[in-house]
């Protein structure tokens, strides 16, 4: 087996032709605090996450990174969401983390989130 491909845990490309890519190190490094990452289905929340955000933020200390949210449901009046933080650069977008968060932490910073995926 390629040894290169052996080291990505999730890469994919979206319809913009733009190409994400999720490391196995870092999402195996993200597992302890996050185990729903471990979850079958969680790869297609992910992808879903970046190809159809509700909202996208960028991120608070970080620059060229950002937080794509995907709203997933709202139960008993807590809305949980799938967060995925990118890091942007000039051939493609590196996945940082993802995990199902019950606000959206970056709109107590930015008074308004991006129109499109960046």
């Amino acid at each position: 087996m390629n040894k290169d491909k052996k080291k990505i845990q999730l890469n994919f490309t979206d319809g913009d032709g733009k190409r994400y890519i999720f490391f196995k190190d870092n999402f195996e490094a993200h597992l302890k605090k996050h185990p729903e990452l471990s979850r079958e289905d969680f790869t297609e929340r992910i992808k879903r996450a970046i190809i159809s955000p509700t909202i996208i933020y960028p991120a608070y200390k970080a620059r060229n990174r950002y937080c794509y949210y995907y709203e997933e449901y709202t139960a008993s009046g807590v809305t949980r969401y799938t967060k995925v933080v990118v890091q942007k650069t000039r051939t493609c977008y590196f996945i940082i983390t993802a995990f199902r968060p019950t606000s959206i932490k970056e709109a107590t910073y930015f008074r308004e989130p991006l129109c499109h995926r960046p």
